[in-house]
């Protein structure tokens, strides 16, 4: 059996990882001197309560190639014939690399690295369709075949409730933060092809909703769906209600999920996002 691996930016919703047996390697949240695993020793929850007051912002780093290894190794003893590893993209991570050199260190068993181009959702629906694949018997070469397919499918919005973050990130321009914040513009993004794009802006976040809301209806008929958010769980939950009776023929529910940490740092608490799967017709 091929067996899937991601990392913990993919926010997979944990019933679905269960379920489909996907393996998911923490990235590590570093506040100050202390590093946690990410979900594991530092739940989202937790992370969004200290992020609030973190002074400096934590960071981020990729799980070690150690932690892949130890990954890959369990598999093959499990019974794995091969693994199809699927993670953040190269251009927005690391964890790549550290992939790619756990898989060298173990060449008894098949490892095929796998760029999604994405991060969160965007990511994890890639990772979802690849482990229901190689459930139902795909071998390596169809699994990422299939995850090439779902990744010109997937599309991830995000509506960001502040520049602050960024800012203190350094991600953008101090001037560029400062004007943002003084007229209360709420950028609107859209990742793709491991690029951070500006699509939009708002200055009230009941037009930056409704944005998101346009956004995803312009992509027409969809398959899937899930709510993102950065600790605005009741606003997530009334935007998958909504998306609910505008989708009512959707293949999969209609998931709400926190996201990543390595996400929350940059964009920071009270953000929202969509990522969707559009339906091109028969498989």
């Amino acid at each position: 059996m091929v067996r899937i691996v991601t990392d913990s930016t993919a926010d997979v919703p944990d019933e679905l990882a269960r379920e489909l047996g996907i393996v998911v390697v923490p990235v590590h949240v570093i506040f100050g001197a202390q590093s946690y695993d990410d979900g594991v020793s530092l739940s989202r929850e937790e992370f969004y309560a200290r992020l609030i007051t973190a002074d400096p912002l934590p960071t981020t780093s990729s799980p070690s190639a150690g932690e892949f290894e130890v990954v890959y190794r369990r598999l093959r003893d499990e019974g794995a014939r091969a693994v199809v590893s699927v993670h953040v993209a190269a251009t927005l991570s690391a964890v790549q690399n550290a992939a790619h050199m756990a898989a060298q260190a173990v060449p008894e068993i098949e490892v095929a690295i796998v760029d999604s181009s994405q991060v969160s959702m965007g990511l994890g629906w890639q990772v979802v369709e690849a482990a229901r694949a190689a459930r139902a018997g795909s071998n390596v070469d169809e699994v990422r075949d299939i995850i090439a397919r779902v990744r010109q499918q997937v599309r991830l919005f995000a509506a960001l409730d502040s520049l602050e973050y960024l800012r203190r990130s350094g991600r953008v321009s101090w001037a560029t933060a400062a004007i943002g914040q003084l007229l209360r513009i709420r950028p609107i993004v859209e990742v793709r092809d491991g690029a951070v794009l500006s699509v939009d802006r708002a200055r009230t976040r009941a037009r930056s909703i409704e944005r998101l809301k346009e956004l995803v209806a312009e992509q027409g008929a969809l398959r899937s769906l899930i709510v993102l958010h950065t600790h605005a769980q009741d606003a997530a939950l009334a935007l998958a209600d909504e998306f609910k009776a505008l989708h009512p023929s959707l293949s999969d529910p209609i998931y709400v999920a926190e996201a990543t940490t390595a996400i929350g740092t940059y964009t920071g608490p009270n953000g929202l996002g969509v990522a969707c799967v559009v339906d091109q017709g028969p498989k």
